[in-house]
């Protein structure tokens, strides 16, 4: 790639570019440019554009820095204000040395083998024949292929109806969802005025359409939808798109050059005006920053309370409790099942009273329930739920939540009366309900995902929905007490 392809994203009107020294015949140059002052100015290497001058009664400077314009920037005062003329004069360029390769524009102007000195000088010539000159002027040309490739050059400028800059165009726009791991994210529109644009990835990541089929990358078009393809990712991470199509962004831009190193120019005091043209090589090229989270990973949280009156309590003969697990980062319309078991709060063995219910969210978060039908014999115990979520297919859990300190999921019994002391049950083969209830769609805040739940999601996550059931557990409570 030209390096002239990285110029298009910073050579822009009111960059300042340095004007290296002129190379050509003696009365006839083109001049080098870059977007950079080079270290070593003796020895810049390679330009990044070149230019020509549009100003023949204004004496050059060199080794100094220009400021990039529009047309409407030119200070001069020659014919090159007459928009007619900047088309002549764009005809030139585009159809010239740089812009073609020394090759192209001999065999165009009938001239194979032309030198590079012959074709600059032929340029020149014809770019002053419109901005000095409203007449064919006997030039001293060097040779008769120059003064050839000359009259090639007037020849279609003078029967072109109006040329404008072949200004090349390319850009992506990145879609502003948050996007995450584990699928394709997009999707990154290419737009550009060329005929295709070639686009990389770095580091590397498979691209895609929305379908998730590869694409060619060296023939990306315009409008056309890109996607990353992080399917089989997991973790966080970012790149960049790079977009790349030939030709430049700048052919035709004014550089307005100073007298001396760190001046201004102003109408009333500048040097040459000159104007940009990109090497028939030269590439415009657009980048784009990306980055995604990592995959969200399920959560779960939960509060166990009595059917019957939605307090914490139990009588002592049993019931029936409902667990409401409130979720989050689930896979909307893929079914899950959430499983339940009762264990006591005092040492965490099993009580054998299992439920369980499965649903297909239609959102990432919300509150599904499971039930658990609790017989005698558990009178002055304190249970608690233990839950675990599974995806269907899945044999291992997405969350889970057990914790024997957590109030929110732990329903107590109340002892039988004259009883001081927990009774023990005969038999732990009791089982809870089963049900196929859908969720109830909700926000919360979890942060426990696929391990026992940290204290975060009891005083963070859960507050939203875990508070509105504490509310509705007391107000029941109020009700009851003022009715009785």
């Amino acid at each position: 790639m030209s390096s002239a392809s990285a110029v298009a994203a910073t050579v822009d009107n009111g960059s300042s570019v340095y004007v290296g020294a002129r190379q050509g015949y003696g009365g006839t140059g083109v001049f080098p440019i870059y977007a950079s002052v080079p270290s070593d100015p003796a020895n810049p290497g390679e330009p990044d554009l070149w230019a020509y001058c549009i100003e023949h009664d204004v004496h050059a400077e060199t080794g100094l820095e220009g400021v990039v314009g529009d047309t409407g920037s030119f200070l001069g005062t020659n014919y090159f204000t007459d928009p007619a003329v900047q088309s002549k004069v764009y005809w030139v360029l585009a159809h010239s040395y740089p812009a073609l390769s020394l090759a192209d524009f001999g065999a165009a102007a009938g001239v194979p083998g032309i030198s590079r000195n012959d074709a600059i000088e032929a340029t020149q010539y014809a770019i002053w024949r419109y901005t000095e000159l409203t007449f064919d002027a006997a030039w001293s040309f060097e040779t008769p292929d120059s003064e050839a490739a000359y009259w090639h050059l007037l020849a279609g400028a003078n029967t072109s109806t109006g040329t404008v800059p072949d200004k090349s165009y390319v850009a992506i726009m990145a879609s502003a969802d948050a996007q995450f791991a584990g699928q394709l994210i997009g999707p990154f529109i290419v737009t550009t005025n060329r005929s295709s644009a070639q686009v990389s990835v770095s580091p590397a990541v498979p691209v895609t359409d929305a379908a998730g089929d590869p694409v060619d990358l060296n023939a990306v078009t315009d409008g056309q939808e890109l996607y990353l393809d992080l399917r089989g990712d997991t973790a966080a991470g970012k790149a960049t798109i790079n977009a790349t199509v030939s030709g430049s962004s700048v052919d035709g831009h004014i550089v307005s050059v100073p007298t001396m190193a760190g001046g201004t120019a102003t109408a009333a005091d500048h040097a040459q005006s000159i104007v940009l043209v990109a090497g028939s090589t030269s590439m415009t090229d657009v980048q784009t920053a990306f980055e995604w989270a990592a995959v969200p990973v399920p959560a779960i949280g939960t509060v166990l309370t009595d059917v019957a009156d939605g307090d914490h309590t139990l009588p002592a003969t049993g019931g029936t409790a409902v667990d409401t697990i409130a979720y989050e980062n689930l896979t909307p319309g893929v079914e899950y099942t959430a499983t339940g078991e009762l264990v006591r709060a005092t040492d965490g063995t099993t009580t054998g009273i299992t439920g369980s219910t499965t649903f297909t969210p239609t959102s990432p978060s919300g509150t599904a329930t499971v039930r658990f039908d609790i017989p005698s014999g558990y009178a002055g115990q304190r249970l608690v739920a233990f839950e675990s979520l599974f995806e269907a297919g899945s044999s291992t859990a997405a969350a889970v939540h057990r914790d024997l300190t957590d109030a929110g999921q732990t329903i107590t019994v109340a002892s039988s009366p004259g009883t001081s002391s927990p009774s023990t049950p005969t038999s732990t083969s009791a089982t809870g309900g089963s049900s196929n209830s859908g969720s109830t769609e909700g926000s919360t805040a979890l942060a426990s995902t696929g391990s026992e739940l940290p204290t975060g999601i009891a005083v963070g996550g859960l507050v939203a929905v875990l508070a509105g059931l504490v509310i509705t557990v007391l107000a029941r409570r109020e009700r009851t007490r003022h009715e009785s």
